[in-house]
């Protein structure tokens, strides 16, 4: 008689591809060695008796799933692609507003942006009912943008439109392609009164170029990549000083300098910090009707620890749009700073089903979810996922990492990771003069923004587990 397999071993890249997305507990099962293959990788176990191997009950939405492919560049100069890619991007924006659909967000359809093929596949890979796909020429202040709407179930055009636009009317061409895709796939006419809130054009179209150009860097972080798109940025600011968006911009750029370089430093002495809060200040002054702007402020108010704050412009921002998978992922990283994990965990799966080929980031707010929700050996699965690769560059993840390990009783592997953490931190200090192990950890926690005394002793109790100060 056959014996029936409890678990199967998978490796650390169909992990990454089926977490989430079965209803099922992925186990790490260490790094293991292969042969002809000389670096050991990541597996994990999968249980097979008594899983259901079922989508997600957030996998799917009752509405109609979206997704819109980055649209072609046609002629000109290639450098320019950053302003096809970013007329994309404000696309996707456009149509996430609309509660009837499920909006894919942008990091995974960008994924798959120039994948040659059926667009059934793409559709099926990315879970969406619909993808839309286009083209853009510039020709100076003119554009002409082609749009197509394509059912992926049997690959039927749904609609195609023309748009011959000046650059200046950029945004009412954006809104009419996306209310017009609406009006496709929801069977309505979408009226004007239910988009609640529209974003502020710029004044000068020249800011909304240059903010296209800086934002496409934004994510880069290779050396000078930063510095060009805060230039960038701020000439957008100064070319527009009503154009919200290009200080949301600069906050990021500011607060991803003083995550990065700022360690051990009080918030209130960090220039960089401060003028991350300014920066999203005034960008709120500008256009408080953005739910992007919103987002920025109550992010940036969570990391100075002013949760009332915070949490008076995210709640805001996800319900000004609903759709928007970076506001939802990290409006659900606030609820587990409030106390509220199972509420976050709610959130940061609609995240993860918008964002199916999300970007890794969206972990590190998933791993503090689960790890506030007690659900130990889960964080520690995609901490380890997180820092496996380059574990001294991510010293707040080898923390939690250490603390997961503490409370699962994995009390070498706790320490293994307890020291890593102290001597990735030790060379960045930038705070007191003459620091130990107990200011490092009082930094973790500070920087950890966790609002209820219940979860710091927590995560301080795993430290200690894990030979740390508690």
């Amino acid at each position: 008689m056959l014996r029936p397999w409890k678990r199967m071993r998978i490796s650390g890249a169909a992990y990454e591809h089926l977490a989430g997305k079965i209803d099922a507990t992925i186990e790490y099962a260490g790094e293991q060695r292969l042969k002809n293959i000389t670096r050991p990788i990541k597996a994990y176990h999968l249980p097979l008796s008594g899983s259901k191997f079922a989508v997600s009950n957030l996998s799917r939405s009752t509405g109609q799933t979206i997704a819109v492919l980055p649209f072609e560049k046609m002629g000109g100069d290639p450098e320019q692609t950053y302003f096809s890619d970013g007329i994309t991007e404000d696309i996707i924006i456009e149509l996430a507003r609309f509660t009837e659909l499920m909006v894919i967000a942008r990091t995974s359809s960008f994924a798959l942006g120039g994948r040659t093929g059926d667009l059934r596949e793409i559709g099926h890979i990315l879970g969406a009912d619909y993808v839309v796909e286009g083209s853009i020429r510039r020709a100076g202040h003119r554009i002409r943008i082609a749009v197509q709407l394509v059912e992926t179930k049997g690959g039927t055009h749904r609609w195609a439109e023309r748009y011959d636009a000046s650059i200046e009317n950029i945004f009412s061409t954006q809104e009419e392609i996306a209310r017009s895709i609406v009006a496709m796939v929801a069977q309505r006419v979408i009226d004007d009164n239910e988009l609640t809130s529209r974003r502020r054009r710029p004044e000068d179209m020249r800011a909304y170029d240059l903010f296209l150009q800086g934002n496409r860097l934004s994510d880069d972080f290779r050396p000078g990549a930063q510095e060009r798109a805060e230039a960038l940025f701020e000439s957008a600011a100064k070319a527009d000083p009503t154009f919200a968006r290009a200080h949301t911009g600069l906050a990021y750029i500011y607060l991803n300098r003083a995550s990065e370089g700022g360690l051990g430093i009080p918030r209130e002495r960090d220039d960089n910090r401060i003028k991350a809060l300014r920066s999203a200040e005034t960008a709120f002054a500008l256009d408080p009707s953005d739910p992007r702007v919103q987002c920025t402020l109550g992010y940036i108010c969570l990391t100075w620890r002013d949760f009332k704050r915070a949490e008076h412009h995210l709640d805001p921002a996800k319900s000004m749009n609903p759709n928007d998978a970076t506001i939802l992922i990290l409006w659900a990283g606030m609820q587990g700073a409030l106390g509220r994990p199972v509420k976050g965990l709610a959130g940061a799966e609609v995240a993860y089903r918008l964002n199916p080929l999300h970007p890794s980031w969206y972990n590190y707010y998933k791993s503090r979810l689960l790890f506030l929700a007690e659900r130990y050996g889960e964080a520690a699965t995609l901490l380890e996922q997180r820092t496996f690769d380059t574990p001294e560059r991510e010293p707040r993840d080898m923390a939690w990492r250490a603390a997961s390990y503490g409370h699962l009783g994995r009390i070498d592997d706790a320490e293994k990771c307890g020291k890593i953490f102290l001597d990735a931190v030790r060379p960045r200090w930038c705070g007191a003069s003459t620091p130990g192990p107990a200011d490092y950890v009082n930094w973790l926690v500070d920087v950890s923004y966790l609002y209820n005394e219940q979860d710091v002793l927590r995560l301080r109790e795993g430290l200690r587990l894990a030979g740390l100060p508690g």
